[in-house]
């Protein structure tokens, strides 16, 4: 249970600066205050929500997974297996359209745009996978396809709709149909966002 508190904790924190809750009374009370009121209000926190429950396994009822699964996915119209393996910080500024294949290893603090796929290739394998792998810090633009056993490295920025079959190296910007890196990335996304914040 704390893991998953950890996890959720950490998603919020991308939507919200949680910062001042160190300093608060009642903590416990306000945390879960500010996660209501996202799950109630935020249709992404929804399905980041439903997920991180079933990634954790709390509940092991097969027939009760499946049902939440389902609820998220008609609320959302988000689909994210709660197979996948995703680092804490997860991000989806416009939560719509969004596919993650069943077996996709996401790191942390990775922030997914709308009518993005992140998906497997039948006719490809890798090391016996077929499906992406993620860094840390990572973001991809609005229609941005990932598909097969790639890898994408830390600080990457997917372009919107590009396409990409190969692997991208870290700290990489890469555009393009496919994809192809075209400069280097001077700040991760992540942190260019917690400067901006401040303004």
């Amino acid at each position: 249970m704390s893991n998953l508190k950890t996890l959720l904790l950490k998603d919020i924190s991308r939507f919200k600066d949680l910062t001042y809750l160190d300093h608060s009374s009642n903590t416990t009370i306000r945390i879960f205050l500010v996660l209501s009121r996202y799950f109630i209000t935020n249709s992404a926190f929804r399905s980041i929500f439903f997920y991180r429950i079933l990634n954790n396994q709390y509940t092991k009822n097969r027939r009760v997974n499946k049902l939440l699964w389902f609820i998220s996915l008609v609320m959302t119209e988000i689909k994210i297996p709660y197979t996948a393996k995703i680092g804490g910080g997860l991000l989806m500024p416009h939560p719509k359209c969004i596919y993650v294949h069943s077996q996709s290893e996401i790191g942390e603090n990775f922030t997914i745009s709308q009518g993005v796929t992140i998906g497997g290739n039948i006719y490809k394998t890798k090391d016996g996978r077929r499906s992406p792998i993620i860094g840390d810090n990572v973001l991809l633009g609005a229609g941005a396809k990932v598909l097969g056993p790639v890898v994408v490295g830390d600080n990457s920025i997917i372009g919107a709709n590009a396409v990409v079959v190969k692997d991208i190296p870290e700290n990489s910007v890469a555009a393009g149909v496919p994809a192809k890196v075209v400069k280097e990335v001077e700040t991760s996304y992540p942190l260019l966002m917690e400067k901006m914040r401040g303004y």
